[in-house]
This record gives structure tokens, sequence and C-alpha cells, in this order.
């Protein structure tokens, strides 16, 4: 069984609780440290259960409060040795820093967690696998494009999350400048809608119980366009689907 709860997701921060229904890690920690908490509070999540902060990648809708949540809760941070060379400095101190490779797989929290490449413009970056009692979840944003090892670990997932940043229309004409726009449609930026249909397709299974749509752009897309894209890609296999907001945790969602 796996506990989620994705706190926010979006391009001003993101992080997400995962628990094995004892322990928990929070993946990526992109808020301010008081946010975080007031979010775990709304939905009613207790800190205290939290073991370890594990990042994704440097950028700062992902690390701003990594070093800030492993002081107040003196839990180590689990991240690359590229991503820490990027954001020691501006992160601070860490109760402990457990460094991991690309490619390779830990527990923590009663949870194994198997890191894996992304395609996005950072330094080394990741997104997960995670384990617990033969529940099976991944998640999976930041990617400008989809790689056959993406396609690979989320064959037979119960769960998902998995990132739909964009309308290609209106990111094209929107007042974003035109390197902008090149950098996020580019195959190191983030998934269109169009992308994460198609890679949907590969994620279907009679066990994918769920799946959440993160990391959604409040200029370039809008979610009823993710509802529609979801609707027809699930349509007939039986999958519940919700949409991350920034502004808000979503609802605990149990794995089982």
């Amino acid at each position: 069984m796996i506990r989620l709860c994705v706190l926010g997701s979006g391009s001003s921060g993101n992080c997400v609780y995962i628990s094995n229904g004892d322990s928990a890690i929070l993946l990526d920690a992109g808020f301010s440290g008081k946010e975080i908490l007031a979010r775990m509070d709304m939905a009613g999540l207790d800190p205290a259960t939290i073991r370890a902060v594990v990042v994704t990648h440097e950028h700062i809708d992902h690390s701003r409060s990594a070093g800030i949540m492993s002081r107040k809760l003196k839990v180590p941070v689990y991240m690359n040795k590229k991503t820490h060379a990027r954001v020691s400095g501006a992160i601070g101190i860490l109760h402990e820093l457990e460094i991991f490779d690309v490619g390779d797989g830990f527990e923590v929290a009663g949870l194994v967690a198997e890191s894996f490449a992304i395609p996005h413009d950072a330094s080394d970056p990741c997104a997960f696998l995670f384990r617990s009692n033969g529940t099976r979840m991944a998640v999976i944003t930041d990617s400008g494009s989809i790689s056959t090892v993406m396609e690979d670990k989320v064959k037979d997932v119960d769960y998902l999350v998995v990132e739909a940043n964009h309308n290609r229309e209106m990111l094209m004409a929107g007042p974003y400048p035109w390197e902008l726009k090149q950098r996020v449609s580019s195959r190191m930026g983030h998934l269109s809608n169009e992308q994460c249909a198609g890679f949907l397709k590969n994620a279907i299974s009679p066990k994918l119980q769920g799946v959440t749509f993160a990391h959604l752009s409040e200029t370039n897309n809008n979610p009823h366009l993710v509802r529609q894209m979801a609707e027809d890609e699930l349509s007939g296999h039986n999958v519940k689907f919700t949409i991350a907001a920034q502004n808000r945790p979503e609802k605990v969602v149990v794995i089982e």
C-alpha cells in the first residue's frame, strides 16, 4: 500500500508526499517550508511521519526548501552528486546528506525508490519508481520527451503521476519570449498534453488504478484541455484521474 498526496505542482513549486502508511518522504520541496507544512496540515498529514526529502533536480521549484525541511524535521536529503553541487549554496546546511547515482535504487521510509534518468535541461535530472509491499507507483515530471527508459518504468504500475505541462498551440500563441517557448517545447523541456497522451497509452494496463496529471502551466495550459485528453485516453479502462493544482494540495490517494 502507498498513500500519495500531491501538495502542489507547477512552475511555482512542486512537492509530493509519499507514504507506506506509517512513514513518508517528501519528493521535492519547491515551496517555502511554511507553505509545505501548511499544505500538509490542510491535507491532514503529520510532518512527524516524514523520514526524508528526495530531490529530483536542482531547479528552484523542486529544491527551494530541501534544506529548511531537512533541518526542521531532522531528516536526510537524498539527491545525486551533480544536483547537490548546483543547490548546495542555496539550500544551506543539511541535517544529513545521502548521495545516490541516477539509476540506483535505495530504501527509505519503508519505500523502495528506484531512480531513472529523464530528458530535461538540468544537470542530472531523474524521476522515480516507488515500491511498497507489491504496490508500484511512478512519478515523472519535468521531462521534455519520452524515453524508452520511461516507457519501461511505467509498465504495469498501479499509479502514475505524470506531467501534462502545456498545450502546444497555447504555448506558441502565448506571451512567452521565443527563446522560452523553444526551451519548453524542446526535447529537454516539458511534456505537452499530446506527448502525455502518447505516454499514457504505454502505461495503461489492467493494474493501473489511477493517474494524476501534474505540472500544468498556468499560462500555456488549461485543466479543461487536460481533462478532455484524459477522458479520451482513459475511456473504457476504469482508470480514475485527478489534475494537480499549483495553489492547493490534492486529496490523499490510497493505492493498493
